[in-house]
């Protein structure tokens, strides 16, 4: 069977397409085609509430070009969320319904903690090898980040914040959120001890598969540094052409690494698991595991 799912964040509207199969060993998930286009809807809707028509016809364009895509693989079930920068602006029911008039896709615009449960549902923590108890995933997007703890697993908590590499890099992040997410984090690492961090999202695909120094799944506190080393002091069109970055990468990978570095210095994290899996993935899987 194949799956669709239209992940529309607030740094790029991103389109994936999915095999699951059911074998003796159990359910394979194999990507067939992934498409992606950069047009930040944060940029509008964090700092003026709404979505010009300029930006409202790129949403349109690119959710046409998807629906030719998705007749030609001809998935069994779609299934489009949009996440933070919908939520933040007044006129994303106006767009929901235009995208679902002239295409039939039907965009449900999440809340943070919806945006957290299917993240969950990716279960990467049954691929850890060394059985921890404790589990923190870390969805680092450009408009929120969103955490969730495991312990002994089960879902203990899911918090989602307004803090994301889009809003820092537009000077929009609130220091209140800072403050809140710190307590949080430190609220938990108190009570549950030697949590096992579980990075997800492009950002930290990107730190593990060109700075971390060690290459495996996982990277370490000193790989984020490292990734601040190499970049902060660059210019957008430097990590450009020293990493090959692309455009849309390249300035937001920075606020990224913060970000990341903030939660594990405050959850006490010393190391993340990171799958290459997102908000799209988990979508798949949810989709499979609801199918009839």
């Amino acid at each position: 069977m194949k799956f669709a799912a239209i992940d529309i964040g607030s740094n790029a509207v991103r389109l994936i397409f999915v095999n699951v199969y059911e074998t003796e060993n159990g359910v394979q998930y194999v990507k067939d085609a992934m498409y992606r286009v950069a047009f930040r809807l944060g940029e509008e809707a964090f700092i003026n509430g709404e979505f010009s028509e300029k930006k409202t016809k790129d949403i349109l364009s690119t959710m046409k070009a998807y629906k030719h895509l998705i007749a030609i693989h001809q998935p069994v079930q779609v299934m489009a969320c949009a996440t933070s920068a919908m939520r933040d602006a007044k006129n994303s029911g106006v767009i929901v319904e235009k995208v679902f008039k002239k295409t039939g896709i039907k965009i449900e615009v999440i809340s943070g903690h919806r945006e957290a449960e299917f993240v969950l549902s990716n279960h990467v923590e049954t691929l850890d090898l060394k059985h921890h108890h404790n589990y923190l995933y870390i969805d680092v997007g450009g408009g929120s980040t969103e955490l969730i703890l495991l312990s002994k697993g089960k879902t203990i908590d899911k918090q989602s914040f307004n803090i994301g590499t889009l809003r820092i890099s537009m000077g929009n992040d609130k220091k209140e959120q800072w403050r809140l997410m710190q307590k949080w984090l430190t609220e938990i690492s108190t009570k549950y001890k030697h949590i096992q961090g579980i990075g997800v999202g492009g950002n930290i695909n990107t730190i593990q598969k060109s700075f971390a120094k060690a290459k495996s799944i996982f990277v370490h506190e000193h790989d984020i540094q490292n990734t601040l080393d190499k970049l902060e002091h660059l210019s957008i069109d430097e990590r450009i052409i020293q990493f090959g970055l692309r455009p849309d990468r390249a300035d937001v990978i920075v606020p990224a690494a913060k970000i990341f570095k903030f939660i594990m210095n405050h959850a006490n994290i010393s190391s993340l698991m990171v799958p290459k899996v997102g908000l799209g993935d988990g979508m798949i899987h949810y989709m499979y595991e609801h199918y009839k």
